[in-house]
């Protein structure tokens, strides 16, 4: 499909565009229904799904303040312990007493399961508007809380090879909204903040942590979601701010 203008003229001044990644480009689909499947798939049997989902949020912001970042900075913990140990305390909370060697192989499995397609699904609109982007001469990268294993993800659901880079928040050592993450990818291409654009679904981490760092954003979000800050940039769906980066003058 061709370029409009008027897309043309909203993205000019930009020579860098990052994308979000989780509920922007990519969903999780039903996780737990993955956990509860391999559970089962490993022996165990009458897991509570209720149960489990509490356990996992309650051991999820337990790791994520105890060993921020999947690990980054704990010492003789790598990003698959991080996970491993995560997916112990789900299940030791959900469901006391199963053997070490067991909940191991449960880990290791959802670790490779969810580096896969059946855990993920392409939100509408994510592969048209990264290649239209493309097609309008930008650099295009990705600024993702994630692990290192983000290529990967990306590979599977199609995006091989349609980003010049992808930064993890791993690799950064800070997450958003950290202004060390924003900063990265502009010291390495030699751009300047006011010709950046990110685009992502979280307010506070997406839409204000990059222009807190000089960038402009755009924001994937219902209006609940957009609050008063973000409104001005905020679309409720990539679809529709596509739509509006094709017909619509954005005041940036």
């Amino acid at each position: 499909m061709s370029l409009t203008s008027q897309f043309a003229r909203n993205l000019k001044r930009f020579r860098l565009v990052t994308f979000d990644v989780t509920d922007t480009l990519l969903r999780l689909e039903d996780p737990l229904k993955h956990y509860h499947q391999t559970a089962q798939e490993c022996g165990i049997q009458g897991v509570d799904r209720a149960q489990l989902e509490q356990c996992f949020r309650k051991s999820f912001m337990a790791m994520s303040r105890e060993h921020p970042n999947f690990g980054r900075l704990s010492p003789d913990m790598s990003w698959q312990q991080w996970w491993l140990e995560l997916v112990g305390r789900t299940f030791n909370c959900a469901t006391p007493g199963v053997p070490g060697e067991q909940l191991e192989r449960i880990g290791c499995r959802l670790i490779a399961h969810f580096r896969t397609s059946q855990c993920w699904g392409n939100i509408d609109g994510a592969q048209e508007l990264v290649q239209r982007v493309r097609e309008a001469g930008k650099c295009v990268g990705v600024i993702s809380n994630f692990d290192p294993s983000l290529p990967q993800v990306l590979a599977a659901m199609g995006f091989a090879g349609k980003f010049d880079f992808v930064l993890t928040s791993y690799e950064a050592g800070v997450m958003k909204p950290d202004a060390g993450i924003f900063h990265i990818p502009l010291q390495r291409l030699n751009i300047p903040a006011e010709q950046a654009l990110h685009i992502g679904n979280k307010l506070d981490m997406d839409y204000t942590g990059a222009r807190n760092s000089g960038w402009s954003g755009l924001l994937v979000a219902d209006a609940k979601g957009a609050q008063t800050e973000g409104r001005t940039h905020s679309y409720p769906s990539l679809s529709a701010l596509l739509e509006a980066l094709e017909t619509q003058e954005i005041n940036w």
